[in-house]
C-alpha cells in the first residue's frame, strides 16, 4: 500500500568510496553471497512508457480477479495477493519512475514522470474503489489476520482506503479522484521546474572575495572575466557563508529565493486549494485537520499550541541573537547603526563563529574531504548497527558518479541489500538532499528479497586536482540521511506497506537523533582527516566547533517555526491563500527578521509539493523523540553495540508495525519525555510539559 500513502511517486521518500583506511568494515562471520536486485537503468523514454503500460495492466488483471473472487474472504485470498499486486506494481517501475530525479535526459526525465504519474493514478482509482474497501472489510469480519504484521496491514489497508474516498457517494467520489491526479500533476510539475531550474548570477571577479579558492576554480568565466554562479543547493551555503559583498550576498539571496517564482507560485496556491476542496469531500474542516486526523499529533490546533509555545519561549532570545549579530557588522562595516539584512545572517553567523568561538567553517572544511568521509561514517554505522558494506566495483547505477555498497549483517554474514550514493549535481536531477527507498523490503515465498536504498544530493563539486570538502553541516546531513537510509534497509517487516517508513511527524526522529552523534568529539576525531596530512581534527578545534553548537540556534529555530506555520497556515485559512502574504505575516510575528519583498521563497518549498503538505511541523515534532532517543547512547556509549543493537531491533526492525510510542517504549524503558529537548533552548520542562508537544 505503499503507493497509497505517497501523494505522489516521483516524491515518494521525504518522508539519504574505498573502506576506512583502505579496507572495508570487517565481519565477525564470513559474508555470505550476494544475491542483489538487479534493475536495468538504461531505459529509453519509448521502453520506459511500454514497462509503464504493460506492468499496470498486468497488475490491474490481477486486481481485478482478486475483487471478482465469490466466497467467503479472507487475508490469505484476498488482502495478501492484493498487497502482492501493489507491491509488484511498485517493484517493476522503480527504475522507470526513479530516472524522473536522476536522469540528465530530458525526454527520460518527461517519459519516467509520466509514468509516475500514471501510477499514482492508478492508485487513486482503486484505492476509491468501493468494492476493494467492502473486500477489506469482510477480511477484517473473517478475522483470519492473525499475526501481528497481518493485523497492521489489514489496518492500514482500511485507513487509507477509508481516506481516499472509498465510502463517498458516487459523485462525491468521482470528483475525489479527478481532484486527486489533478493534485498530483500539479506537485510533479512544481517538482520538475525546480529540478529544471538553472538560475545563476554573474558577479565580478572582486566581488568573489572571501570565497573559497576551490570554489572559484570551479566556477565557469565569461568573456569579460566574471564569474557565473549556480544557485542551488551545492553553492548556497558556501556562497552566502564566505562572499564578502554584500551586494553579492544580495544577488544571490534574491535569485535563490526567486527560483520558478512565475511557474510554482501559482502550481502551489492552485494545489492549496485542490486540497481545501479534498478535505471537505472527506468531511473534514481544512486539509491540515484531514491530514492530521492520521498523524501523531491528531490536530492542528495541537500543532499550533506546540509552536507557538516554543516560539514564544524562544523569540527573545532568536532576537538577542540577531542583535549580536548586527553589532558584528557594524564593526566589520565601520556603520554605527548597520543592521542585519536576510543575506547577511549566513555570512555574520559564520564571523561570529570565526571570530568570538574561533571556528573557521573554510579551514574545517579541510579535515572532511568526501572519500574519508563517507568511509568513516559507513564504519560508525558498522560498529553501531552491527552491518558490514562491501563497495561494489563496477556498480548497477544510473550515472558512473554513483558509488554503490552491498550491505551486510555483521554478525551472520547474510546479505541486506544495496545501497547507492549519487551525492553531486547535474543538470535536471533532484536538487535537495534526501534518501530514496528504491525498493522496500519484502518477503516474498519466506524469503526477504533484497532491497535497495538511495541518498540522493548534491554536495559541492571538487575543483581539477582537488578533492571535494565538505562542512561540517554537510557531514551532519549525510549522517541523517545515512539514518534514513539503514531504516529502509534494516526492518524485517514482511509487507512493503510495513516496512517503507514510519507516521510521518515520526519518520525524522530517527534520523535527527543520529546528528547527535556529529558533535560527540570521539566522532569527530573518528571521522576526520585532513586532506593534505590526513590527520584529524585537532582537540582545540573540535573544542571551539562543540561550543559553537549552539550559535544562532534560536534563530535558525524560529526560521524553522516560520516554515511549520506558514505550512499549516496555508492549509487551514481556506481555498484562497495569498501565499506570499502568509509568508510575510508570519515572518513579521513568529522570526526575528521579516521577509525580504519581492522574494517568493515558498515557490521553492519543495516540501508543501513533495509530500510534507500540513506536515512540515514534523521536523520540529520528531526532533522531540529523537533528542529523548539520544539520551540512551549518552548513558550506555556512543558506539556502544548493544545500544545500537537495541536501537535497531526496537525501532528500525519494527517501521510501521508497531506504533512510534510503542518502539520508543520498548527502546527506552519508558515513555518519551521531552525534557532533553527543551534543554538546548534553556527551558525546563515543567514550564512546557509532555502533554504540550
Amino acid at each position: 500500500m505503499i503507493q497509497i500513502f505517497a501523494r505522489a511517486l516521483a516524491t515518494l521518500v521525504f518522508v539519504v568510496l574505498a573502506a576506512v583506511s583502505a579496507a572495508p568494515a570487517s565481519a565477525a562471520a564470513p559474508l555470505g553471497p550476494a544475491h542483489p536486485t538487479i534493475l536495468n537503468w538504461n531505459l529509453s523514454a519509448a521502453q520506459i512508457k511500454q514497462n509503464c503500460k504493460s506492468v499496470i495492466g498486468n497488475v490491474d488483471s490481477s486486481v481485478k480477479r482478486i475483487l471478482a473472487r465469490r466466497g467467503h474472504r479472507t487475508f490469505a485470498n484476498t488482502l495478501l495477493p492484493l498487497e502482492d499486486a501493489n507491491a509488484e506494481l511498485n517493484d517493476r517501475l522503480v527504475a522507470e519512475t526513479l530516472l524522473f530525479s536522476v536522469s540528465t535526459d530530458k525526454a527520460t526525465r518527461d517519459a519516467s514522470l509520466q509514468c509516475g504519474t500514471d501510477q499514482t493514478d492508478y492508485f487513486t482509482e482503486l484505492s476509491a474503489r468501493p468494492d476493494l474497501y467492502a473486500a477489506l472489510a469482510a477480511v477484517r469480519s473473517s478475522q483470519t489476520a492473525k499475526s501481528i504484521y497481518d493485523k497492521k496491514l489489514l489496518q492500514l489497508w482500511m485507513t487509507a482506503l477509508a481516506r481516499s474516498g472509498a465510502g463517498l457517494s458516487s459523485s462525491k467520489r468521482s470528483e475525489f479522484v479527478q481532484l486527486e491526479k489533478k493534485l498530483t500533476d500539479l506537485q510533479n510539475k512544481f517538482q520538475e521546474n525546480l529540478g529544471n531550474d538553472a538560475t545563476t548570477i554573474t558577479v565580478a571577479q572582486s566581488a568573489a572575495a572571501g570565497l573559497p579558492s576551490d570554489f572559484v576554480a570551479g566556477l565557469k568565466k565569461n568573456s569579460d572575466g566574471s564569474l557565473i554562479v549556480p544557485v542551488n543547493e551545492s553553492t548556497t551555503t558556501l556562497f552566502m557563508e564566505n562572499a564578502k559583498d554584500a551586494g553579492a550576498r544580495k544577488a544571490f539571496y534574491l535569485a535563490y529565493n526567486n527560483r520558478a517564482a512565475a511557474a510554482n507560485t501559482p502550481l502551489l496556491q492552485d494545489a492549496i486549494a485542490t486540497r481545501d476542496r479534498l478535505a471537505h469531500l472527506m468531511g473534514y474542516p481544512t486539509w491540515a485537520a484531514y491530514q492530521l486526523a492520521d498523524k501523531m499529533a491528531q490536530s492542528p490546533q495541537r500543532v499550533f499550541h506546540f509552536l507557538n509555545d516554543l516560539d514564544a519561549k524562544i523569540l527573545p532570545k532568536a532576537r538577542e541573537e540577531l542583535a549580536t549579530l548586527a553589532a558584528l557588522k557594524a564593526q566589520d562595516t565601520g556603520q554605527s547603526n548597520a543592521t542585519i539584512d536576510a543575506w547577511d545572517v549566513i555570512y555574520y553567523d559564520n564571523m561570529l563563529n570565526k571570530t568570538k568561538y574561533a571556528v573557521d567553517n573554510e579551514a574545517i572544511r579541510q579535515y572532511f574531504p568526501v572519500n574519508h568521509t563517507i568511509d568513516a561514517v559507513l564504519n560508525i554505522y558498522h560498529k553501531l548497527l552491527g552491518v558490514t558494506f562491501v563497495k561494489i566495483a563496477n556498480p548497477n547505477v544510473w550515472n558512473p558518479d554513483v558509488l554503490g555498497y552491498e550491505v551486510y549483517d555483521t554478525r551472520s554474514g547474510r546479505f541486506i541489500g544495496t545501497t547507492y550514493f549519487d551525492l553531486y549535481p547535474r543538470p535536471g536531477k533532484y536538487d535537495h538532499f534526501a534518501n530514496f527507498g528504491i525498493l522496500p523490503v519484502r518477503k516474498i515465498n519466506g524469503t526477504f528479497r533484497a532491497p535497495i536504498s538511495a541518498i540522493i544530493g548534491n554536495w559541492p563539486k571538487p575543483s581539477p586536482g582537488h578533492p571535494a570538502l565538505l562542512s561540517h553541516s554537510d557531514v551532519v546531513t549525510f549522517f541523517h540521511e545515512f539514518g534514513h537510509d539503514m531504516a529502509a534497509l534494516l526492518t524485517v517487516a514482511p509487507y512493503e506497506t510495513l516496512s517503507a517508513g514510519f507516521r510521518q511527524d515520526f519518520i525524522e526522529a530517527p534520523s535527527q537523533m543520529l546528528e547527535n552523534f556529529i558533535w560527540q568529539p570521539s566522532i569527530l576525531k573518528e571521522i576526520s582527516s585532513n586532506a593534505t596530512t590526513g590527520a584529524p581534527l585537532p582537540d582545540d578545534l573540535i573544542a571551539k566547533l562543540t561550543a559553537a553548537k549552539y550559535v544562532d540556534y534560536a534563530y535558525f529555530t524560529t526560521r524553522q517555526i516560520l516554515l511549520a506555520k506558514v505550512d499549516m497556515d496555508y492549509h487551514t485559512m481556506g481555498p484562497n491563500v495569498d501565499t506570499t502574504a502568509i509568508w510575510a505575516k508570519v515572518a513579521r510575528e513568529d522570526t526575528p527578521l521579516p521577509m525580504y519583498p519581492g522574494t517568493h521563497p515558498q515557490a521553492s518549498f519543495g516540501h508543501l509539493m513533495g509530500g510534507y503538505d500540513a506536515g512540515y511541523y514534523g521536523y520540529l515534532w520528531s526532533k522531540v523523540y529523537a533528542q529523548d532517543l539520544f539520551t540512551a547512547f549518552q548513558k550506555g556509549g556512543l558506539e556502544n553495540p548493544i545500544v545500537g543493537m537495541r536501537y535497531r531491533n526496537d525501532i528500525l526492525a519494527p517501521a510501521r508495525t508497531k506504533e512510534p510510542d510503542a518502539e520508543v517504549a520498548a527502546f527506552l524503558g519508558r515513555s518519551m519525555n521531552p525534557t532533553a529537548f527543551y534543554r538546548e533552548f534553556g527551558i525546563t520542562v515543567n514550564a512546557v510539559g509532555a502533554g504540550n508537544r
